[in-house]
């Protein structure tokens, strides 16, 4: 069961990432959606290139079978909101990208529209074309991270899981797969679904306390 002690880990752990959208969101405002882009995607190296290219599947779907196995060996019932985590995080994501904003291009559009712009292929990686709006790989990392730092119970994971999965959403501006605004919309759905799927946890927990009594 849920304990005070984990809320309060969880809500710092939120804090932090609303701090983190809040820094990407000014980054935008001052520089602009299309200038954002260009300033991390051209700042490059090949040791970052490695880096972030192997940072971008920790926020890939594939990120979930590791998870899932962890609450199955030490903590079989958080899989409740880990599950529910996944699947409001998806739905919320696919919604915006395939109905509220199918046509919103990605990077790789920019080769056409904008002079003298050519975007880097990281290691091989494809570019996607479309359906940018918002990054779905940013979003399943922090939904992750905010609901893996009630299950470590260590304040200190409260900073470094959220940082990592803020290396995710930078990783997908670095590649060439996503705009920053794409990004900070990943961030905001990653704590929202993460939020919902512990109250809906919150609200299961009572539900078998009340049965007990």
């Amino acid at each position: 069961m849920l304990q005070s002690k984990q809320y309060t880990y969880f809500r710092i752990a939120a804090a932090f990432s609303l701090v983190l959208a809040a820094i990407v969101a000014i980054f935008v405002i001052i520089y602009g959606k299309n200038a954002s882009f260009i300033l991390i995607h051209n700042y490059y190296n090949t040791a970052l290139d490695y880096f972030f290219w192997s940072c971008t599947f920790l926020g890939d779907g594939f990120i979930l079978i590791p998870i899932v196995l962890l609450c199955l060996f030490f903590r079989k019932d958080f899989l409740i909101p880990v599950i529910a985590g996944i699947i409001i995080c998806l739905f919320i994501t696919h919604f915006l990208k395939r109905v509220v904003y199918p046509d919103q291009l990605r990077p790789v559009g920019m080769e056409q529209m904008v002079e003298n712009i050519k975007l880097r292929r990281v290691l091989g990686l494809e570019l996607y074309k479309s359906k940018s709006f918002p990054s779905g790989h940013t979003s399943t990392a922090f939904s992750m991270a905010l609901l893996l730092v009630c299950l470590f119970e260590k304040k200190i994971w409260c900073f470094i899981l959220p940082f990592i999965a803020f290396l995710v959403g930078y990783s997908r501006v670095y590649l060439g797969q996503h705009y920053v605004t794409d990004v900070f919309a990943g961030i905001l759905i990653g704590i929202l679904s993460a939020f919902l799927a512990l109250q809906f946890y919150k609200s299961i927990l009572r539900k078998r306390a009340v049965k007990m009594i």
